[in-house]
């Protein structure tokens, strides 16, 4: 009885085997009798690509400066209205003078003083030395003379020390614009006293040139530091108007913070248009691919691990090729690197192709 039960089992299996045979067979008969897929085709041709970068800059000023009182004081005038374009070296602030004044001409008097007496004591040691030399005067007498006049000369190198600090206070009771700009509002009103711990006056800003700050990413650092140099054609639009300008300063090292690496470019402002503290975008030219291939965009198979690409074989029949992207600009792929001058790839119907499947070419982008 279990011989009779163990011959069906085997006799099932056998059935079950020529069957799934069978259908294998006529799966790949389907297969081989399916009509080949349409799809439109792109012929790959290589060049050389020349094309532009864009950055997210800062308009920040060439030069912007703090207004500070150096010394104390009332204040007695302010020459400017705020807003205004100052020229450097105009008055803007004027501090009470008197007391300044009379210092200074103190120091002058006490200078004058110390001239006088290191003239009289020279002429003495004069008279001394001759005396010595002619054995006269004992050496005592001699280093007596010798001493007066050092003291009087260092009393006079202290007297000039003391004027020029005293010239030096008066000059700051007025204050200059130490640049040509745009000055902001004034810190301190007339009668103010102005302590110099807490000295800042008003800021003047240089609007011409000016400065537009950008940074690079990593990647970006890794595939185009070679070609981003110092003394590169920038440019930016704004309003309409479009403005050149050349990069100046490049950071010796990327920040550990962001990851990036800060650029500066330097453009003209006189029509003073472009704003302190706007963001706009930079525009680098100059940059190059040499033999890359230029495809739809809608050609790209992405998965999880590569970027590929159905390349159409003689025989009309389909391989996937992984490829490297460079960047997509206006619905096209830049492949750096995967696909050879002449190949055909497809660029239709992409979601129905399979490899090793065949097509037919209906056509190309």
């Amino acid at each position: 009885m279990k011989n009779i039960i163990l011959s069906f089992a085997v006799l099932g299996l056998l059935l079950v085997g020529c069957s799934q045979e069978n259908n294998s067979k006529s799966a790949e008969a389907t297969k081989k009798h399916m009509p080949p897929m349409p799809v439109k085709a792109y012929d790959v041709s290589l060049q050389d690509l020349a094309f532009s970068k864009t950055y997210s800059a800062i308009i920040k000023p060439f030069k912007e400066v703090a207004v500070v009182a150096r010394i104390n004081g009332v204040l007695e005038k302010e020459n400017f209205i705020e807003g205004s374009y100052v020229k450097k070296g105009s008055t803007l602030y004027e501090i009470q003078k008197n007391e300044y004044k009379a210092a200074l001409d103190s120091a002058e008097a006490m200078q004058t003083k110390a001239e006088a007496n290191f003239n009289k004591i020279n002429k003495d040691f004069i008279r001394g030395a001759y005396l010595y030399k002619n054995n006269a005067i004992s050496e005592q007498q001699y280093d007596t003379f010798l001493y007066q006049k050092d003291d009087a000369k260092a009393e006079l190198q202290k007297a000039k020390a003391a004027l020029s600090k005293a010239q030096i206070e008066y000059n700051y009771t007025t204050i200059k614009a130490p640049i040509s700009g745009q000055i902001g509002i004034s810190q301190s009103d007339v009668g103010s006293y102005i302590s110099t711990p807490n000295s800042l006056l008003t800021t003047i800003t240089a609007l011409n040139p000016i400065y537009a700050e950008f940074s690079l990413p990593n990647s970006d650092v890794l595939t185009y530091r070679s070609q981003i140099k110092v003394g590169s054609k920038v440019s930016l639009t704004m309003d309409g108007d479009t403005y050149s300008g050349v990069v100046d300063y490049i950071a010796p090292k990327l920040d550990a913070k962001t990851d990036t690496l800060l650029v500066r470019a330097t453009f003209q402002n006189k029509s003073n248009n472009l704003v302190i503290g706007s963001f706009v975008e930079i525009k680098l030219d100059g940059f190059s691919y040499k033999d890359v291939a230029v495809i739809p965009q809608n050609a790209l198979v992405k998965t999880p691990e590569a970027l590929l690409v159905y390349v159409i074989q003689d025989d009309g029949s389909l391989s996937m090729r992984k490829i490297t992207l460079a960047f997509v600009k206006d619905g096209n792929a830049i492949i750096s690197n995967g696909l050879k001058d002449g190949e055909k790839i497809a660029v239709s119907n992409i979601a129905k192709l399979r490899p090793n499947s065949k097509v037919s070419i209906i056509g190309g982008d």
